[in-house]
């Protein structure tokens, strides 16, 4: 592969006057595409009608067609050189970069042919500033290539790339651990480098030996990655601007001490420990200038505190905490970090909560102890509607008096599960299609202030469970203006008989309305 300079060279392709690019008969882009599977050249076929469509296109500016030609996969884009004379060069002013080592026919490739593809696309490259530069290594990652990669990473540096990903695999049958589950080790230039606004890694170790320099960095996502909190630190003093930090897969960490004004959103998913499961040290996050945070998927045993969060807006706690063989005894553990996290939410205006959290509400409920009091105006119940968090949506609606929005959705990272197995199972000893009939309970937040009510992805089919609570909504939201049924199923698409079935329900507010989008 040429070096950086090489690259830059321009091989006389400029854009003219007219804002195309002047084309030079001696470069080599034909080589590149002899190694992509070939495709005959388009015939033009008579009539007028095939006429007017190439005229058409003709008539777009190079900078629209770079535009058109971004979204085609790279290897797609390379062949559009074999259209005409004025396609030939196009290809190589892309200003986005995206490699994936399996095929636009999703086939992978091996990992040197992989390599040698992005060698020659990158020889014959002219755009002199990038917006993204991506290589996705979906198969098994060979550290044999990381002269290479390094050289794409002096490429992006030099090309001023805006948004960088660096996405790895695990090696095969490695001596070190370590280097199993981060086989490549990010080089020293790419932590000085002011024009990067976007960082993605993954499976990549991050060991920055001198400063930081990410002036200019608004977005930090880190995956499969071991930290510390002094490594973090660092990251954070060298990204002044930082506005959004995501850690997935992450092992190492425990305190998350964020004082910095500019970062506003904080994500956490998945905690990243295969070789300790049964850690339960703390995970801290002290943040007074953040105004979103989302803790997702499995934390393991981490016994997570939120310190100072004062500036919180929006909250969301969809994760779940591994269990030993004592449910019991980790419930009232679990009891006990649920309870601090939403005492330190009390504030937060919107709220969404995961199954292992309704859960945990459902056996406070069955136990008469409440939720901590929240001033939640907008509260979304990211979780299948089932007999196991019935009583945590009640006690929820007793400690939420302010509410004026319930979003009831189904991401799919979760679902039905059970958390606390026989448990759980035995405190909701209650016919789950009556339940909500057989509350006497007055809700202030009912009464007074639930306003909308959407139901997004939710099954319906055979879950008499949902149509209960929707039965119990509009017999009691006595303020309710709208309630909207989106992202509807396949089960009940254009389903008349569930429709009506709905409008049916009698409704205590006069205004309320009933909305069905598919």
């Amino acid at each position: 592969m040429s070096t950086e300079s090489d690259n830059e060279s321009g091989d006389g392709h400029d854009l003219d006057h007219h804002g195309r690019i002047s084309r030079d008969s001696t470069s080599p882009v034909n080589e590149l595409s002899s190694h992509l599977e070939s495709s005959p050249k388009r015939r033009r076929r008579r009539g007028g009608r095939s006429e007017s469509t190439v005229d058409r296109i003709s008539k777009l500016s190079d900078h629209s067609l770079l535009h058109i030609l971004s979204f085609l996969p790279i290897e797609d884009a390379i062949k559009t050189q074999l259209l005409s004379k004025r396609w030939q060069y196009l290809w190589t002013y892309l200003p986005s970069l995206v490699f994936r080592s399996y095929r636009s026919d999703f086939v992978e490739r091996d990992v040197f042919e992989f390599a040698d593809f992005v060698d020659r696309t990158l020889t014959l490259c002219k755009c002199s500033k990038l917006k993204k530069f991506a290589v996705n290594f979906c198969s098994s990652y060979d550290p044999r290539t990381e002269t290479k990669v390094n050289l794409w990473t002096r490429f992006a540096v030099g090309k001023g790339t805006e948004v960088l990903h660096l996405n790895f695999n695990a090696s095969e049958d490695p001596e070190d651990p370590l280097v199993a589950y981060c086989p490549y080790e990010l080089p020293r230039r790419l932590y000085s480098s002011s024009s990067f606004r976007e960082l993605h890694f993954s499976l990549c170790r991050v060991t920055p030996k001198g400063v930081v320099g990410w002036n200019s960095l608004k977005k930090l996502s880190i995956g499969y990655v071991v930290l510390s909190d002094e490594l973090i630190q660092k990251i954070l003093r060298g990204s002044p601007v930082l506005e959004i930090l995501e850690l997935y897969y992450f092992q190492g960490v425990s305190r998350l001490h964020l004082s910095y004004a500019s970062l506003k959103k904080l994500i956490l998913r998945e905690y990243w420990d295969d070789i300790n499961n049964s850690d339960d040290s703390k995970l801290e996050i002290s943040a007074p200038y953040l105004q979103s945070l989302e803790m997702l998927g499995c934390l393991e045993r981490k016994n997570c505190r939120l310190l100072d969060v004062s500036s919180l807006v929006d909250a969301t706690l969809s994760f779940d905490l591994r269990h030993e063989e004592d449910v019991l005894e980790d419930y009232e553990r679990d009891q006990n970090i649920l309870t601090r996290l939403l005492e330190s939410l009390a504030h937060v205006k919107n709220i969404t909560l995961g199954t292992w959290a309704l859960q945990v509400l459902s056996i406070m409920e069955a136990k008469f102890s409440p939720s901590p009091l929240l001033k939640c105006v907008c509260l979304t119940l990211d979780a299948g509607i089932s007999k196991t968090i019935l009583p945590g949506i009640q006690n929820l609606l007793g400690s939420s008096p302010n509410l004026e929005t319930l979003v009831i959705t189904l991401s799919p990272s979760n679902g039905y599960h059970e958390h606390f197995g026989e448990t759980l199972t035995k405190l909701c000893n209650f016919d789950e299609k009556h339940y909500w009939k057989s509350q006497k309970r007055a809700f202030g937040c009912l009464m007074l202030h639930l306003k909308k009510v959407k139901f997004a992805g939710v099954r319906w089919l055979y879950h008499d469970v949902n149509f209960a609570f929707v039965q119990f909504l509009l017999e009691n939201a006595r303020v309710l203006q709208k309630m909207v049924f989106d992202a509807l199923r396949d089960d009940v698409k254009m389903n008349t008989e569930f429709v009506q079935k709905i409008l049916s329900f009698p409704r205590s507010s006069p205004n309320a309305m009933v909305m069905f989008y598919e």
